[in-house]
């Protein structure tokens, strides 16, 4: 029987509708690019990277969630997986301008969490590093699939203080692997898993598939994200670092989760971008 931890796991579908992609000026780190936007609840959701004004590097890559979002969610979900019996979810294109590691974020909207540590209601921010095609591809349950599960990422290529959910299981890599996903890493130093046993507001997941580090995953309550609306400072976490990355390139060191009463926008964000190999 899978423990509370296998609760977090999700699967994916495709949902939504696209507005053109359009950017604006940001004036504290220069061009806001955004990628078209999906139908979620009564509003949209679209990525958005944030270039340097002046050398063009990536410093921030997000998912902005309108206001409108976060009201009229489902309350029962669309798609139905054990574990994780009932989340809607969308496939997000990056902007055009898109210079990161990261090649589409998948949003999923938990209206019952994940069972464990993670009831609150909440949203999954999966960062891929491969494309959709790919992520579309793993499949543990077959004998290849079972192989591909146990090549785990090198102790290098993991943050530190990180721990498969497999080994928190006591089960193999393919039993904990889901479908279209892979494997999913745990912060040991998270508040809301023991001996802290704080209530879940927010947390960061990594996920491997085959041997290497394959998505970035900020998972953030519903309300969580709404009490920004009227906190005068947004909430900035910082992220311990692996000493090497695959692929080679822009990667964060921490993410922020805020609000911009200018564009009545939510922000989810993988902020302080740098070149990491």
């Amino acid at each position: 029987m899978r423990s509370k931890f296998l609760m977090i796991l999700a699967l994916t579908g495709v949902a939504g509708i696209a507005w053109k992609a359009r950017a604006e000026n940001h004036a504290s780190k220069g061009l806001r690019h955004y990628g078209a936007a999906q139908k979620v609840g009564n509003g949209r959701a679209r990525t958005y990277l944030v270039v340097d004004s002046i050398t063009g590097n990536p410093v921030e890559v997000g998912v902005a969630l309108d206001s409108a979002a976060l009201e009229g969610l489902s309350t029962s979900g669309t798609v139905a997986v054990p574990g994780h019996e009932h989340h809607d979810s969308y496939i997000l294109t990056l902007p055009a301008a898109n210079g990161t590691p990261y090649q589409f974020v998948e949003l999923n909207w938990n209206p019952k969490g994940h069972g464990g540590p993670y009831t609150a209601p909440h949203f999954d921010f999966h960062f891929y590093r491969i494309p959709v095609a790919e992520r579309n591809a793993i499949d543990p349950t077959t004998p290849e699939g079972a192989e591909r599960a146990a090549r785990l990422p090198t102790s290098e290529e993991l943050p530190a203080g990180y721990v498969s959910s497999h080994l928190l299981m006591k089960l193999t890599p393919a039993q904990a692997s889901v479908p279209k996903m892979g494997l999913h890493w745990l912060d040991m130093n998270s508040p809301e898993l023991p001996p802290q046993n704080h209530p879940f507001t927010s947390t960061f997941i990594v996920g491997s598939w085959d041997g290497r580090v394959i998505f970035d995953e900020p998972m953030i309550t519903r309300d969580f994200i709404l009490a920004q609306r009227t906190n005068p400072a947004a909430i900035e976490i910082a992220l311990p670092a692996a000493q090497r990355y695959t692929p080679a390139g822009f990667y964060m060191n921490g993410y922020r989760i805020s609000y911009d009463p200018t564009t009545a926008e939510y922000r989810i964000a993988l902020t302080g971008l740098g070149w990491r190999e």
